[in-house]
């Protein structure tokens, strides 16, 4: 049942989530004019993960250490938690959900290689 040939096509998908998620809230500070760090945030939480998913498909095709993806992932982590509590302080519920979903994105995809890994 958890066989990877089974559950192998929830990781593109997952994929896919993220970056519509990211994508949106990037679009969303740039064109509602922010400045400073959330709109810091937003990019380096888009570029890192950009970095993680690049780094994660060229491990999977033996170019890379298959390790070389987690620092990206983690710092992608970092800047859309801190991107949550600044969007939570300033009640802006839009990008409080974008940001979230992403962040469940990943911790989904994280879930499903540790199950997949393990069984």
């Amino acid at each position: 049942m958890l066989d990877g040939r089974v559950w192998w096509p929830l990781f593109p998908l997952l994929l896919l989530l993220v970056v519509v998620c990211l994508t949106w809230a990037l679009v969303a500070v740039v064109r509602g004019g922010e400045r400073g760090k959330v709109l810091w945030l937003q990019i380096g939480a888009f570029s890192c993960y950009a970095l993680a998913a690049v780094s994660a498909i060229a491990s999977e095709r033996g170019i890379v250490s298959a390790h070389l993806h987690r620092p990206f992932s983690l710092l992608t982590q970092v800047c859309l938690v801190a991107a949550l509590v600044h969007h939570w302080k300033q009640k802006n519920r839009r990008m409080v959900w974008l940001n979230a979903l992403a962040w469940a994105g990943i911790l989904a995809d994280a879930a499903l290689h540790l199950v997949v890994v393990r069984h």
